[in-house]
């Protein structure tokens, strides 16, 4: 039996042993899975399945419990993170960072603090050395890591002794009440009060004299506890049980820390056995050399008060307020505070408490002066103004910085030539910030790279100079809608844009007109009482866009002309973006910081400046928008900058409008008759240039011929072709085709038609409602399947046909009758039919042989006649090129008038007079059934 449960044992080892590798598989697919769906947020079930997977995590420590109940460190600062979620490195220093900023806020001066503060006019002033106690924790008691011979040993210490040779064997032994150590058969060692390396000496010598061919190793294992009393300017003053190997520093950990009224360079260690230490912990602060006292039991730590003080700032690397010991001179208080910041051309300013508390200031001489309890020290740079004799180069280089003015005196010298920019370098406009000599206000000063660079106009520089430079991106961030829409009065859509919000405070300050270049191209709709932008450009037609539609969209399209126009909201809004949220203002700060260019952060008025100084560029050029400009540029220079002038434009002219004081000129040229007006004409700020061309000749989409075309296809189509001319080209038709039954489908009526579907749904939805009223129908259910109908109608698609004439000997005699081809056109030319439909409320629909010369009357008695609910007065005939036509005469027996061509439709409607006499259920779905039946017969006779 037992033989045969170690067989089995073995056997699920090994099992065990060869599925660990699908495990690990398993756990690595799980862990990769995890990692795809979210790279951010790690879901703790998945990762407890992968170390499930890998054998892990079957015995969690104390670590991972107190994670899992929401006290990890990550979930510092009172914040409890979502479930599923992990906290990251990123996400810590964040909310560190939030912590410290709310406890600056919360932050109360000490007295002594107060006083230098108002002193030195330094309100973030403070006591050095005071915070190494806010971060310091509270010692375990545990001791790791070796101990040094130094260490002297106690009553209560425990030591590993280990023998190795002829006699191997390992005792841990305690220094006894009496002070020694007795190991084994080794005479007693005396050890309480020695160092360990004394006793270590002791324990080898009498191990080589007792146990022949035997080595002794000695260690120290458990420490002896120490009782020590901690008082005085700390937090919580009391005794304390420590171990034989804490410093006065964890003892003052324990205790809470020091109080900003007690002293760090005076702290007194009374021996239980006799003696006082004093200690200075500036030497744990990198001020002096770190104290090296270890604390003994019956040991007292006493906090004095704080002694004489002193206090720096200006320009040091680490301002505050230091207690002296002894005297001290300038030179170490500026040693204290980390140096000078400006290693030469200090000033040093004292102020120094007379006799008779009065303040006043001295200056020092040298670093050697001494220093008085109770001086505050300023340490001042060598010039109230800063640097001299540089000039700073900032935007779109590769090497910015500052550089010697004596060495780049002017632009060309600063930049070097054209080709040593960077290739998308905006050459028009450089920015030239400078300061003005007599009243020390900034200057902007336009510049003109192209010409600086190129020595017709030289710029010289002077010194503290700023030079920007811009790229391409640059400038068309000025074009953006969201910088259209502040230029309009709109809020500020980029939350974390500075530029932005400077430019709103200029518009806001009623400059809206200083900065219209950049909406004089942009088409403006009302949306919501207030003028926004929209696109341009689009499929919608103003002359066949609904009345209906156009209110809908907000759009005044009255005056727009023939041009096309699709208002279309441009801000940068996602679907189901919620303004409301955190997330989506967060989202929107990030992408503000992507999207505003950092020339314009770093000088949020270069911004405003670019668009006061921008030409407005639109018509036949490939990037229309402002474009700012130093001074006056030809009209080659700015469509060069707009990428140039489209290929394919033909006729092309030149419209320039310029402001001339309260008027506008303008100047139209033809640039075929004016060789080289390009480069004549100058423009500058705030002037409008437009390069006007033709229309293309063709259109942007092509037409579809289908059917008996002889040669059927998709055909480009030139501005104006009408529909002989592209039969012509196709080869004409089919000897087969029927003109009169030509399908003629376009996407404009198609969308017009739908409109027209959409707002009858409405009224017949509003007439459903009067007749449900009417009728009293308490229960509500046939209001219900009526307007179930009534949504089928709304979302049935439309063919989109145009009745046209297709004959080419038609079209040949009657030229107005020749349709105007539009992209996006389809024409389907179906053989000749050969039936007749007879459809409604007849005793059996179908399709009847057609018979030249029969009659309707004839066709309506081979389908049995019309059934009792018919409407006799109102039947109709679809003819094959879609019209529709009553028939005459007015009842059953009465003959009809009228010929029935090849492909005609007979319909017979249903009368709806008796229905209202019926419940609410069947009046509506009858009325709308007959309507879908009609709607669904003429789709079919469209798309035939």
């Amino acid at each position: 039996m037992m033989e045969r449960w170690q067989m089995e044992t073995r056997a699920g080892d090994a099992m065990r042993g060869h599925a660990g590798a699908p495990r690990l598989a398993i756990g690595l697919a799980l862990l990769a899975a995890a990692t795809m769906a979210q790279a951010q947020a790690i879901n703790p079930d998945v990762l407890r399945q992968v170390q499930g997977q890998l054998g892990a995590g079957q015995a969690p420590d104390a670590i991972d419990e107190s994670r899992r109940e929401g006290g990890s460190a990550g979930q510092g600062f009172g914040q409890a993170l979502p479930q599923g979620r992990i906290d990251t490195r990123e996400e810590q220093t964040l909310r560190r960072a939030e912590a410290e900023a709310q406890l600056a806020r919360l932050y109360r001066p000490s007295a002594v603090e107060r006083d230098y503060q108002q002193r030195l006019s330094e309100p973030r002033l403070r006591q050095f050395g005071y915070e190494l106690f806010a971060s310091t924790s509270a010692a375990s008691g545990a001791v790791t890591g070796a101990v040094g011979d130094d260490y002297v040993l106690g009553v209560g210490d425990e030591l590993v002794v280990q023998f190795q040779g002829a006699t191997s064997d390992s005792r841990t032994v305690r220094v006894n009440r009496e002070g020694s150590l007795v190991v084994a058969s080794l005479p007693p060692v005396r050890a309480a009060g020695r160092p360990l390396g004394a006793v270590r000496r002791d324990l080898s010598a009498a191990t080589s004299r007792t146990l022949l061919g035997t080595d002794v190793f000695v260690s120290l294992g458990t420490v002896r506890s120490a009782s020590v009393f901690v008082g005085g300017e700390v937090e919580r003053p009391g005794q304390y049980n420590l171990t034989a190997l804490t410093d006065v520093a964890v003892a003052l950990a324990q205790a809470g820390g020091v109080r900003r009224g007690g002293s760090l360079r005076r702290v007194r260690v009374v021996r239980g056995s006799g003696g006082t230490i004093e200690v200075d912990l500036y030497g744990l602060l990198g001020i002096g050399a770190p104290p090296s006292v270890r604390l003994q039991d019956g040991d007292r730590v006493i906090v004095p008060v704080l002694g004489p003080t002193v206090a720096i700032a200006g320009n040091v690397t680490r301002p505050g307020i230091y207690e002296l010991r002894g005297t001290a001179s300038v030179g170490a208080l500026i040693d204290y505070a980390g140096g000078a910041v400006r290693p030469r051309g200090n000033q040093v300013a004292i102020s120094r408490i007379g006799a008779d508390g009065g303040e006043q200031f001295i200056r020092a001489a040298t670093m050697a002066t001494g220093l008085m309890a109770g001086d505050a020290v300023q340490l001042l740079a060598g010039s109230a103004g800063g640097a001299s004799g540089r000039v700073l180069l900032r935007g779109h280089v590769d090497n910015p910085g500052a550089r010697a003015i004596a060495l780049v005196p002017t632009v060309r010298d600063l930049l070097g030539s054209i080709e040593d920019l960077k290739r998308d370098t905006y050459l028009p406009l450089a920015m030239l910030v400078r300061r003005d000599a007599a009243t020390a206000a900034r200057r902007f000063v336009p510049v003109n790279l192209g010409e600086a660079l190129d020595g017709r106009q030289p710029v010289a520089l002077q010194s503290e100079d700023r030079l920007f430079l811009f790229s391409r991106g640059d400038v068309e961030f000025i074009n953006r809608t969201a910088v259209r829409r502040v230029v309009l009065g709109q809020p500020n859509l980029l939350v974390g844009c500075r530029s932005l919000d400077r430019l709103e405070t200029l518009v806001r300050d009623s400059q809206t007109l200083r900065f219209n270049v950049v909406t004089r191209s942009a088409f403006l709709v009302e949306r919501g009482g207030q003028t926004d932008v929209a696109a341009t450009g689009g499929r919608l037609n103003v002359a066949t866009r609904s009345t209906e539609a156009g209110l809908r969209s907000g759009t005044a399209l009255a005056g727009a002309g023939a041009g096309q126009v699709q208002a279309v909201d441009e801000a940068p809004q996602q679907a189901g973006f919620d303004e409301r949220s955190d997330a989506a203002l967060r989202a929107r700060r990030e992408a503000a910081a992507e999207q505003c260019p950092l020339v314009f952060e770093e000088e949020p008025d270069l911004l405003p400046l670019l668009i006061e100084n921008a030409v407005a560029v639109g018509g036949a050029v490939r990037r229309p928008g402002a474009y700012p400009v130093a001074g006056s540029v030809s009209a080659a220079v700015l469509a060069s900058v707009a990428e140039g002038v489209l290929s394919g434009a033909s006729d092309l002219s030149l419209d320039v409008s310029r402001g001339a004081g309260g008027s506008v000129v303008s100047e139209q040229v033809l640039l075929a008759e004016r060789p080289g007006v390009l480069e004549q004409t100058l423009v500058g700020a705030g002037d409008d240039l437009r390069f006007n061309a033709a229309q293309p000749q063709f259109e942007a989409g092509a037409v579809l011929l289908a059917g008996e075309f002889n040669r059927p296809g998709l055909y480009s189509i030139r501005k104006g072709e009408t529909l002989s001319q592209l039969t012509a080209r196709a080869g004409g038709l089919s000897p087969q085709a029927y003109p009169y039954g030509a399908i003629f489908t376009r996407r404009s009526v198609k969308e017009l038609e739908q409109e027209g579907l959409r707002r009858t749904s409405r009224e017949l939805t509003t007439g459903l409602l009067s007749l449900a009223a009417r009728q009293r129908d308490s229960t509500g259910g046939g209001v219900v399947a009526g307007q179930q109908l009534i949504q089928q109608l709304a979302t049935v698609e439309s063919a989109g046909r145009v009745v046209v004439e297709a004959d080419p000997r038609v079209l040949a005699l009657r030229s107005d009758l020749d349709t105007v081809l539009e992209s996006g056109d389809a024409i389907v030319m179906p053989k000749r039919p050969s039936f007749v439909l007879a459809l409604g409320d007849v005793a059996n629909p179908g399709a009847l042989q057609f018979v030249a010369g029969k009659t309707a009357d004839a066709y309506l008695r081979e389908v049995g006649g019309t059934i009792s609910t018919a409407d006799r007065r109102r039947i109709f005939i679809v003819l094959p090129d879609g019209t529709a036509q009553p028939l005459a005469g007015r009842g059953w027996g009465r003959g009809y008038e009228g010929v029935v061509p090849p492909g005609s439709t007979i319909i017979v409607p249903k009368n709806i007079d008796p229905l209202y006499r019926l419940e609410i259920a069947r009046d509506i779905t009858g009325i709308i059934g007959g309507l879908l039946t009609s709607v669904a017969t003429v789709a079919l006779l469209a798309t035939r």
